[in-house]
């Protein structure tokens, strides 16, 4: 009855979603052919009269009552059409599958790295409480952690970019390159991924850092960990076996989040980079007033997030059994 339950609470938050996902765009300021009809605020030239722009929104449906595209509009998910990009002018989940790779692997990179390193250096700095490692760790998290990810991402350029010239400053890889073998596409896709994932790792790592090292706090002083040690266990063995299991139950509610909003939350990353993702996609879509296109974009990360939260509930249950008889 509780998986139940839950599975229809899922079902409604999506039918709330799909509301907002159509309803929103259109309450936007502004046209979604105004960059096709030389608004000046696009800074576009003129290369479509009034008659033309009719037959398009004709085309895409724009013509008709607000709760008749709604109607399609849900039909059309029924049938695994996400519609057709104005701006791009080719299917939306054609274009989106295409971004959906590089912002996958940008986040599942930067996402596994700052989650392990903020669960380890987080327990460390609990177990060594009030220690030096502990106020270096907590000074140092907290300082390079608090700057603006864009701003990172903009000194990462210039230094590592320009200055040192190490690495790409731009895209997922080498324009026209031609490569020999597998490994040299595989080295050139690392070496474009390098730098945002870095900008990612640094930028998040300090909310993971935190959320570990308070509930490790909030562990180590527990009575089960005071019979441990008067049992003459190991101090690893108590940190790995009764302190961290209890600790990661926060944890993994944080990691559902993350890896949910993370898709739209590299926006900031993917423009300064000029990554190939769905987050710069999703910039453009916006500009450009792309309907279609912005409706795609954010049915992808919602569907992320209301997947990663089912996830997170399946490995609490595994966590702490008496979840399941709440």
């Amino acid at each position: 009855m509780h998986q139940i339950t839950k599975i229809a609470g899922y079902v409604a938050i999506i039918l709330v979603v799909l509301s907002f996902n159509f309803f929103l765009p259109r309450v936007m300021p502004g046209d979604p052919f105004s960059f096709l009809t030389g608004d000046p605020s696009m800074d576009m030239p003129i290369v479509l009269d009034e008659e033309m722009r009719a037959e398009l929104l004709a085309y895409y449906g724009l013509d008709k009552p607000l709760l008749q595209q709604f109607s399609d509009y849900m039909l059309n998910l029924l049938h695994g059409n996400l519609g057709w990009s104005i701006y791009f002018n080719a299917p939306v989940s054609n274009i989106l599958i295409g971004r959906l790779k590089w912002t996958l692997l940008l986040v599942g990179t930067a996402t596994a790295i700052y989650m392990v390193l903020g669960i380890v250096l987080g327990t460390i700095s609990a177990w060594k409480r009030g220690g030096k490692r502990d106020v270096g760790l907590l000074t140092f998290i907290l300082s390079i952690s608090s700057l603006p990810s864009f701003f990172l991402g903009m000194l990462f350029i210039i230094l590592f970019g320009i200055k040192l010239e190490l690495f790409p400053i731009f895209g997922a890889q080498t324009p026209f390159m031609r490569y020999s073998t597998p490994f040299g596409a595989t080295a050139d896709i690392f070496r474009h991924l390098l730098l945002p994932a870095a900008t990612l790792v640094i930028a998040h790592i300090g909310g993971v850092y935190l959320l570990m090292r308070n509930s490790m706090l909030n562990v180590v002083g527990e009575d089960y960990i005071l019979t441990a040690r008067a049992k003459g266990l190991a101090e690893w063995y108590i940190l790995r076996k009764h302190a961290m299991k209890n600790a990661l139950l926060p944890i993994t509610t944080m990691i559902a989040l993350r890896v949910g909003f993370m898709i739209s939350g590299t926006i900031f990353v993917e423009t300064v980079f000029a990554y190939p993702g769905v987050g710069i996609l999703l910039y453009d879509a916006v500009t450009y007033r792309d309907y279609p296109l912005l409706q795609g974009a954010f049915l992808i990360i919602t569907l992320a997030i209301i997947a990663a939260n089912f996830v997170a509930d399946i490995i609490y249950v595994r966590l702490d059994p008496r979840v399941k008889h709440e």
